[in-house]
């Protein structure tokens, strides 16, 4: 059975908003439910980014949600976690310093955040320039091929005078992991190409369920992905 690292009291929903509570429930739960894991918080302490930046550096929420983190194949269900994309680190609640702190990113195998978005991590992709810390949602996953997405933030100067000199931009890029190889997709004809399937049958298959490259990237990749596992099997 795998560990968990919180026991939720009363189980009718899964908490998705942290911020609104106080350090003090947050180190309660710890405290009630189990020992002090220190493989979990011993990364280091968090800096919160600079104030003049608008907006925030996080995937999607800037508010602690309630995750499943998997570290040296150990799965713990409940954590509370940040992802920051911008930095590309994951970040939970220490609750003895009530403060937000690091987890080290070699010991993380992965994490699934509220709605089961899934990430993991990958050691090592030289040939693209926003690798980070390795962390990649797994968009669509197959025997002999994953569609991954690696979400992540820039910063843009403001021309108007305001409190902020600059703002976080969200950005994301799709890969294609085949085997030991990783590509990144900038257009179908290369997807294509790249997991060698039939052009016809793909428009074909493509037209029938109404998906356009354009339109929905998301969509029209891990149905290219989704196809390629299913060949492999005939």
């Amino acid at each position: 059975m795998k560990p968990y690292f919180f026991s939720l009291i009363i189980s009718v929903c899964v908490v998705s908003n942290l911020q609104a509570q106080s350090s003090q429930e947050l180190e309660d739960a710890y405290k009630a439910n189990i020992p002090l894991h220190q493989e979990i918080v011993s990364g280091g302490y968090y800096v919160d980014p600079p104030q003049n930046i608008e907006g925030f550096p996080y995937f999607k929420s800037k508010n602690f949600e309630y995750s499943s983190l998997t570290i040296n194949g150990l799965t713990y269900e409940n954590v509370p976690l940040l992802y920051n994309i911008f930095s590309d680190e994951v970040v939970t609640f220490h609750p003895v310093h009530k403060q937000k702190t690091l987890i080290k990113t070699d010991k993380i195998d992965g994490f699934v955040l509220p709605d089961k978005i899934t990430f993991i991590r990958i050691n090592e992709n030289p040939e693209y320039s926003h690798h980070g810390k390795g962390f990649y949602e797994l968009v669509e996953k197959g025997e002999q091929a994953n569609l991954l997405c690696k979400h992540f933030k820039t910063t843009k100067a403001k021309r108007e005078m305001t409190q902020y000199s600059s703002v976080f931009v969200d950005k994301s890029d799709f890969l294609i992991q085949k085997g030991a190889q990783i590509e990144e997709i900038k257009s179908k004809g290369q997807a294509i190409t790249f997991l060698g399937l039939d052009k016809k049958l793909v428009n074909r298959g493509a037209k029938e369920k109404s998906l356009n490259y354009r339109n929905d990237r998301r969509r029209y990749l891990s149905f290219l992905v989704e196809s390629f596992n299913e060949s492999t099997h005939e």
